[in-house]
């Protein structure tokens, strides 16, 4: 609010007005997020109007609804991802359910996307293998189900690229053992290119030895594609669920762990669903002000409730009868906030939400992601 209030924003061409701003949210349904709802209230002072659906979809019908119901909307969204804290920098994908009693998925939506191609993800970093011979160059050993699509059962296939990952197949030598092909395998040259891209020296000599050792997390997005073959797929031919098209760059994630990163993706491609969506020519009167992000939610135990975290990813400000928005991204978002004071609410926190003091959740969260 206190962003929506200062010079920069009205420099823009939007004037904030919190008589005449109607607060909305599109995330998920999932009772864990239901602080955001009770935290819009009390920093506008008006219920927030629901653009979301299950998964953090934007929802683009209901837009005409909005602004019907006021020319300014404030739109706060973005998918969520369960948090358990612990050692390590905590763990994403699941979060205590207390009427359950125990932990389960979260966003759910999401994991059960993701469940599928992380399995596949995974049995091929355990078992594509890489080792060098005595004298020799390195080798990978790759499964035969991740060379040809016809050697797997299952509808999600992962095929390594060897054009990035190889240079060429290993020609059988009757009195070399490293060349005899192992069964349901195909022996590569490892490619230079791959082993480039290890981040250091001691990482390379880990990985490649005499023994043969998994390639792990090595096996990162240029190398390999993974992709469901029942999808279904748009006149275009391109799959209608849009994260999967960015499926490879979410299991090989460096600095995230898959389900953060998944819901990271899903944020930016909704995002764009919003801004594409308020270009149209019938909202042109109308003016926007959207909040993108992460919600990381989870339960803080100590407090008897969920906490949620929001890492904004993007803001857009459209004002009415501009052909576009203004888009702010993290690091400038970060910048701007740092030097604002919190804006007031303008229902105390305390009425609308018991345990209003967010200092001990915040502290839970420990992930780094220059240590993961």
């Amino acid at each position: 609010m206190a962003f929506l209030k200062s010079d920069h924003v009205k420099k823009m061409g939007f004037e904030y007005d919190p008589a005449k701003g109607l607060p909305c949210k599109w995330k998920c349904s999932d009772e864990s997020l239901y602080g955001v709802d009770l935290a819009l209230y009390a920093q506008t002072g008006h219920y927030p109007f629901d653009k979301g659906l299950i998964g953090g979809r934007f929802n683009a019908g209901a837009l005409g609804a909005a602004v019907h119901h006021a020319p300014a909307n404030l739109d706060f969204g973005g998918s969520h991802v369960g948090y358990v804290p612990g050692p390590n920098g905590g763990a994403f994908g699941t979060v205590w359910r207390p009427l359950q009693g125990e932990r389960s998925s979260n966003c759910g939506y999401l994991m059960a996307i993701l469940r599928p191609f992380q399995r596949e993800y995974d049995d091929a970093t355990e078992n594509i293998l890489v080792y060098q011979p005595p004298g020799e160059k390195v080798i990978v050993s790759v499964p035969n189900e991740f060379v040809q699509p016809n050697w797997s059962a299952r509808a999600v296939k992962l095929l390594v690229d060897t054009e990035t990952l190889t240079a060429g197949e290993v020609d059988y030598v009757r009195n070399k053992s490293h060349t005899h092909t192992p069964s349901g395998r195909t022996l590569f040259f490892l490619s230079g290119q791959f082993l480039d891209g290890l981040r250091s020296h001691d990482e390379a000599a880990a990985l490649v030895s005499e023994q043969p050792k998994p390639i792990g997390d090595h096996l990162t997005h240029p190398f390999f594609n993974i992709f469901d073959v029942d999808t279904e797929v748009d006149a275009h031919g391109l799959p209608k669920e849009r994260l999967l098209l960015y499926m490879k760059y979410i299991l090989a994630a460096r600095h995230a762990p898959p389900p953060l990163k998944a819901a990271i993706i899903n944020t930016n491609i909704e995002q764009n669903h919003l801004t594409d969506t308020i270009r149209a020519e019938r909202y042109s009167a109308c003016s926007f002000a959207s909040f993108s992000g992460v919600f990381i939610d989870f339960w803080d135990d100590a407090k008897g409730r969920y906490a949620v975290l929001f890492q904004p990813l993007a803001i857009a400000i459209r004002p009415a009868g501009a052909p576009r928005e203004f888009e702010l991204m993290p690091d400038e978002i970060h910048h701007r906030f740092a030097t604002l004071k919190p804006a007031e609410p303008v229902v105390p926190m305390e009425n609308v939400l018991r345990n209003a003091d967010f200092g001990h959740s915040a502290q839970q969260f420990t992930f780094d992601p220059e240590h993961r």
